[in-house]
């Protein structure tokens, strides 16, 4: 899954006048389904098509929402008021080219997300790595503290469909989407940047340009008196703020993380046993303990932020975090995916070197003495390899051992082979079996009791875990 590069220029910018009536183009999308949820809850007429059955579409369909398999000119609705498609959608799609036939507007994906939040006080959360897990944090947290905010997550929090949600409060919390540059016009009051590390090559020239997509976003989104929140430890949120200083017109930044300028300082972190803590400390000598049901250190900077948001916003700081003890994390995000023969596999959706680095790293935290991480990794794409090849191989040697898997869209021939040489040299071991269905064997098979399988990937590893499970199954059965 690589990013998707716009080709479709959208025929409305800003906010949608007319929501009645709403056909969305690839609705069982993570990001799509969640928007087409929350206007289907707030009761418009949504309908939308998909290229293959899924349990996202049928939550959809108990929602009211009509949905078709396959994509053809007849699924668009005369009545509707827009066409909604995401930049993974061509220009040569029949639906496209039908709601343009019919004079009905063509629109992202975002426009709707945008018209949505400004009726509401807006929490944005957008970075890198970590917007899923951090709106998921501020929607879960909100919730349980009575709330009842609208949600828009590009994962599901729990059962599939469960990333979006219409509430009757007054606050919408949105992860907002950087890669084809739709998070720019954002309305926000308040925005989260979780970190900023250079991604979306196929978009983004440079780090340089990356950054000053951020920056605009902010400038242009922020509402008056809003409130931006960036990690202190990244170097690229500290490269904004200091943008946003230099102009002395953007709205003030609030620090959080580890390091020791930052306005709300993370320490103590610690994760072990599928457990997390650490101890926030904010202005005016404020405490407050993080106690997380999730693996990482990555997840305790995730959930600062996110209890800042909270604090920004006027909750309780006591009971939000209180809440947080009871967040399990969302989707594939490190997520399990079974246990079988004494071996744990884990679902993780890291497709950068950062968030590779990252989850390794929690899953060494949950191994038992004599315990390996074996990481099942498939690449996103060639673009993807030849930008970050190198900083993924040197992430990969974390694990004590590699198995590189193709996807079903096809890499270039010497592209895994590349890889395996650039992890070896990093001084890890690596495997190369393209075929999935054989790379989740060979795993099991190298595995033993007190080891941990990570499939990771953006694309169709997901689909992975029950073939690992099943291997495990057999060898067991050999073994004894």
């Amino acid at each position: 899954m690589e990013t998707a590069v716009p080709t479709i220029t959208p025929d409305a910018t800003g906010e949608l006048s007319d929501l009645r009536r709403l056909h969305f183009i690839g609705i069982g999308g993570a990001g799509m389904q969640s928007v087409a949820r929350v206007c289907a809850e707030r009761g418009y007429s949504v309908s939308g098509s998909d290229a293959r059955p899924s349990a996202r579409l049928e939550s959809l369909a108990r929602v009211g929402a009509q949905v078709v398999i396959g994509h053809r000119p007849e699924n668009v609705p005369a009545d509707a008021t827009a066409v909604v498609f995401t930049h993974a959608i061509g220009d040569d799609n029949s639906e496209v080219a039908q709601a343009r036939r019919l004079g009905i507007p063509v629109v992202h994906r975002s426009l709707v997300l945008n018209t949505l939040m400004a009726r509401n006080t807006s929490v944005a959360v957008m970075g890198t790595h970590g917007k899923s897990s951090t709106a998921a944090i501020l929607a879960f947290t909100l919730a349980r503290l009575g709330q009842d905010p609208s949600y828009m997550v590009g994962a599901d929090l729990e059962g599939p469909g469960s990333g979006g949600h219409a509430g009757r409060g007054e606050l919408f919390v949105a992860e907002v989407d950087e890669s084809d540059r739709t998070h720019i016009g954002t309305r926000m009051d308040v925005a989260v940047v979780t970190n900023i590390a250079y991604d979306h090559v196929e978009n983004y020239a440079d780090p340089a340009e990356y950054i000053a997509g951020f920056e605009q976003c902010v400038r242009a989104g922020m509402t008056k008196n809003g409130t931006l929140i960036l990690n202190a430890d990244s170097a690229g949120c500290r490269e904004l703020a200091a943008r946003l200083e230099r102009s002395g017109n953007g709205p003030k930044a609030v620090m959080v993380g580890t390091a020791d300028d930052a306005d709300w300082r993370l320490t103590m972190a610690v994760t072990s046993g599928g457990r997390s803590r650490a101890v926030l400390s904010g202005p005016d000598g404020t405490m407050a303990e993080l106690v997380l049901r999730v693996s990482g250190v990555h997840q305790l900077t995730n959930a600062a932020a996110a209890t800042v948001a909270l604090h920004v916003l006027g909750q309780d700081l006591d009971q939000a975090v209180e809440q947080l003890r009871y967040f399990d994390g969302v989707q594939r995000r490190l997520t399990p995916a079974g246990e079988t023969a004494g071996v744990r596999v884990l679902d993780s959706f890291a497709h950068h070197p950062d968030e590779v680095r990252a989850d390794l790293a929690a899953a060494s935290s949950l191994l038992a003495q004599g315990g390996r991480v074996i990481a099942v990794f498939q690449p996103s794409g060639a673009r993807r390899l030849d930008a970050f090849g190198g900083d993924f191989a040197v992430a990969l040697s974390a694990s004590d051992l590699t198995v590189l898997t193709d996807s079903t869209r096809g890499l270039p021939a010497d592209a895994l082979e590349v890889l395996s040489t650039q992890v070896s040299d990093a001084g890890g071991s690596a495997r190369q079996v393209p075929d999935r269905a054989e790379a989740a064997v060979y795993a099991a098979e190298a595995a033993r009791p007190g080891d941990v399988i990570v499939l990771m990937g953006a694309g169709d590893i997901v689909e992975t875990g029950p073939a690992v499970l099943t291997a495990l199954e057999a060898v067991a059965v050999v073994a004894a």
